[in-house]
């Protein structure tokens, strides 16, 4: 044996024999391993040579021993650092962070659901018989309606914190200019009145001219923490890119922080691969949760599926990247040791490569270009991936199971409620060229949604093409609920993909009657949907719309006029602005809209629709002028000013709060009984730049005005995924 003097201190010394290290203890009367201070076996892998009578020899094995898969280090690391603990450790604190951010919303949800029908609705879609309309003194019913111009409150005023009212506004100050759209809330005060609160309040009618409802039956109403703490909302709302804002990026950036000191506290991800392997395994959980449509963090949070998504698809990379470190430490140190094919015929080591390969197809098919282009191929390779990915984990590492378990029982979960919030029933199909969409129809489902709330459906048509019943898509309910004309769900599907085009197709097939369409029948699956904000609590509401946005829009104030008319509702006025790209898509929603403005409602309500292109324009306009719209609905050339928009909200609210008849003024209260202003709720339907815009403007309202109305929030639905 070649022997090389190391260093010595004491009674040790260390050689080297070959790759081997070699410890040498001096001789001693009765050395054994006990008199030396060892154990039966001191070291892992280690053996006894003897070349000396009273000379022993403990040599320790070399890493690349078949018997060890991992190097020496990483195994006296395991022995001393329990892995399985520490990333239990590790989902605990997630946990206790979803616990204070559920604390947070918690006063919140019990006030809303002090309202006991909160309790039922948005659950499951059914079929409800329809309450008589309410009926109106017949005097009142066929007096002439006369509405009365909006409040504004004059910036140059003196009292009133900057916001008093002016002594005179014209009726074209009212209707708006061509410059503004500004502020349409006019106090369009007669001489001969006396006093805009006459006005007002004439006859004991509403600012609209319709009879007083008494509210019986008001929806509870709590500030949001964006209102509480506006500057804080405002900056966490801003936006870095397209879907990515200051919000998410710290979320995402604090669970990244907690997965990488996971992944290297005590560890080397080179030399101890183990490690990343149980901080993949431990997030597995947390992936699939927040895949499910029916997800307890959403539900606690009062949070859509929808808007976990961007955090479903974060937590899932972190994990394909910690399963490759996992794999690719093992695979080098079996290279480096020529063993690699030897341990593949181990069957847990099989299994750990097919998981390895389940992740990486997941993560490819993932990305954008395959979700938008085939949506079809997306959902397969998920179905399919996921199942395999789930069993080889279990085949591969056994305290691993659980994990699994916990992720299986929350997507059996999710199964079990989507299907019981499923229903089979025959739809009608439209095609409306003009606003190329597809009007889907389901007469048999008139109950059981909020305002602005969507649902997922699979038409079962043969003419959906070979794979295109199994598509399950989502889209807002463009009805309300329970409808005086005894109108079923309708949902507003645009011609943007194969399988819409395939659908808009499908509508087309039959012969175009007189009236310019036709009606197809199909049988549909339709699953209900989450629906979390109330917009009747507020005092004010201002919905924007870009595009088929305006079917969000358009079941919000249909709902809410249905509400006010049954004295259910706490606002005063309502906005609707639809920006669209042709005029052209005005004509077939004017019959909508004017129903809509025809209601005798407490509420004022006002729709403005703007077009951005006028290449086609003429021939819309041309057709419109012979169609006279309805007062409060007009059309304006070029892009909104929404912040003016949303400051005339603001004075509406603050102003019919104000001389409300024996309700003492309460500024910026919006408590659960508050007779003062409730705030004002911005809901955005359409492309993320709009909502980008939309956040912005909102986060720009004076702090003073806000506290004013009690608060201004926004709800988003934003195109994409």
């Amino acid at each position: 044996m070649n022997m090389q003097r190391g260093f010595g201190k004491g009674r040790r010394s260390l050689f080297s024999c070959g790759h081997l290290p070699v410890f040498l203890f001096p001789p001693s009367k009765g050395s054994s391993y006990a008199s030396l201070g060892l154990s039966a076996r001191p070291y892992p892998h280690s053996f006894i040579l003897t070349t000396e009578p009273n000379t022993l020899f403990i040599v320790m094995s070399a890493m690349t021993n078949v018997s060890s898969s991992t190097p020496s280090t990483s195994r006296q690391a395991a022995s001393k650092f329990d892995q399985g603990e520490f990333v239990y450790n590790l989902d605990l604190v997630v946990l206790a962070v979803l616990a204070v951010l559920v604390l947070f919303s918690l006063p919140r949800a019990f006030t809303r659901y002090t309202h006991l029908p909160e309790w039922f609705q948005g659950l499951l879609l059914h079929t409800a018989k329809i309450d008589v309309p309410v009926q109106l003194d017949k005097q009142v019913a066929e007096a002439p309606i006369t509405p009365l111009s909006r409040a504004y409150f004059s910036p140059t005023s003196p009292t009133g914190g900057g916001h008093g009212f002016n002594d005179f506004y014209t009726e074209k100050a009212y209707n708006g200019s061509d410059e503004g759209h500004g502020p349409r809330g006019n106090l369009n005060r007669n001489k001969s009145s006396g006093s805009a609160h006459a006005n007002l309040l004439r006859n004991t009618s509403t600012s609209s001219g319709r009879v007083r409802r008494t509210h019986v039956n008001l929806p509870s109403h709590m500030q949001g923490w964006s209102s509480i703490l506006p500057s804080v909302s405002h900056y966490l709302r801003l936006t870095i890119r397209p879907g990515l804002t200051v919000g998410k990026a710290f979320i995402v950036l604090a669970y990244t922080v907690a997965i990488v000191y996971a992944g290297l506290l005590k560890s080397n991800p080179f030399t101890q691969p183990v490690r990343s392997g149980w901080v993949a395994v431990s997030q597995v959980p947390v992936v699939i949760i927040l895949a499910t449509k029916n997800n307890v963090p959403g539900m606690l949070l009062g949070v859509g599926y929808e808007r976990l998504n961007f955090f479903h698809r974060y937590a899932g990379r972190l994990v394909v990247l910690a399963v490759n470190v996992h794999a690719l430490g093992f695979i080098y140190a079996w290279s480096i040791a020529g063993t690699f094919t030897q341990h593949l015929t181990v069957p847990h080591y099989r299994a750990g490569l097919i998981a390895l390969v389940c992740a990486d197809v997941l993560a490819f098919f993932s990305t954008s270009f395959w979700r938008n282009k085939f949506y079809s191929v997306f959902v397969a390779t998920h179905i399919i991936g996921v199942v395999v990915l789930l069993g080889a984990i279990c085949m591969h590492s056994n305290p691993s199971v659980p994990y699994v378990l916990i992720a299986v029982g929350a997507y059996a979960l999710d199964r079990v409620l989507r299907f019981v919030k499923t229903r089979y029933a025959y739809a009608h199909l439209t095609a409306l060229n003009e606003l190329g969409m597809t009007r889907i129809e389901v007469p048999v489902v008139n109950a059981g949604w909020r305002a602005g709330q969507h649902v997922r459906i699979r038409v079962l048509s043969r003419g959906m093409g070979w794979f295109g019943w199994a598509e399950c898509h989502p889209f807002s309910i463009a009805s309300v609920a329970k409808s005086p004309n005894e109108e079923g769900l309708v949902l507003m599907c645009k011609k943007a993909g194969t399988w819409t085009t395939k659908l808009f197709d499908l509508a087309k097939r039959a012969e175009y009657g007189e009236a310019g369409g036709y009606q197809h029948g199909v049988r549909v699956l339709i699953e209900g949907g989450p629906g979390h904000t109330l917009f009747a609590s507020f005092s004010g509401a201002l919905f924007v719309a870009g595009g088929s946005g305006i079917t969000f829009a358009l079941s919000a104030v249909q709902d809410l006029v249905q509400k006010d008319l049954r004295g259910e509702s706490r606002l005063k006025s309502i906005e609707l602005v639809w920006i669209v790209q042709d005029p052209s898509m005005l004509i077939p929603l004017i019959p909508t809209f004017t129903d809509i403005l025809s209601q005798r409602t407490y509420a004022t309500i006002h729709i403005s629709v703007h077009y951005t292109q006028a290449g086609n324009a003429q021939s819309a306009l041309k057709t419109l002028s012979q169609k006279p719209l309805p007062k409060d609905l007009t059309l304006h050339a070029g892009r909104p000013k929404l912040a003016q928009t949303l400051s005339s909200v603001i004075d509406q609210a603050c102003a019919l709060s104000l001389f409300k008849r024996g309700a003492p003024r309460k500024s910026g209260a919006g408590g659960i009984n508050s007779t003062g202003p409730c705030g004002v709720i911005v809901g955005v339907c359409g492309p993320g730049g709009l909502a980008d815009d939309a956040r912005s403007i909102v986060g720009a309202v004076d702090s003073k005005r806000r506290k004013q109305v009690g608060g201004v929030e926004i709800h988003e639905e934003v195109f994409g995924w």
